[in-house]
């Protein structure tokens, strides 16, 4: 493999990887039943920009020098994945509260309050995980998986042969 090919499959190898914990998020929202609260969509946006912009990056027509500026970016949107990711293990663990959108406590309601809420479709609490394995949550697992493609993206910048001269 030349150096070049190194660089666009690592935006490749970037791109499928947040396909894949999105497809995962699917699956397991519409074959498992298990549905997802106001958090856990909001962690489905930069792995779905992350997808797009990746493949977008790796196609032949994009120098290299390019494809660089392209991994960035998705490092960056990796780093935001992180911070959503590493939020929702924070409510779910209780260590802070979470949005009032998301089950939080907003204080006692009258009787208007109560007719909005009747009216509104139940969504799950962000502060119970609706799916764990090994005692971990599946934002959790989105967070490590983030926090280690951001690495590998900004490990990948750095190796300055595969993106041409710099």
């Amino acid at each position: 493999m030349i150096n070049a090919d190194k660089g666009q499959f690592a935006l490749i190898a970037v791109a499928l990887a947040s396909a894949g914990a999105l497809g995962l998020a699917l699956l397991s929202q519409h074959a498992f039943g298990l549905l997802p609260c106001d958090l856990c969509y909001l962690q489905r946006v930069p792995h779905a920009l992350n997808f797009v912009v990746g493949a977008l990056g790796a196609m032949s027509a994009v120098p290299p020098r390019e494809k660089r500026i392209v991994l960035m970016h998705c490092g960056l949107l990796l780093v935001l994945s992180a911070g959503f990711a590493g939020y929702h293990v924070g409510v779910e663990e209780l260590w802070w509260a979470g949005p009032v959108s998301c089950g939080g406590s907003g204080g006692a309601l009258s009787m208007e309050g109560l007719a909005a809420a009747l009216t509104q479709s139940a969504r799950p609490s962000c502060e119970e995980a609706a799916f764990r394995l090994f005692g971990i949550s599946m934002a959790g697992y989105n967070f490590i998986a983030s926090v280690v493609l951001t690495g590998f993206c900004f490990w990948a910048m750095r190796q300055r042969t595969w993106w041409g001269k710099q």
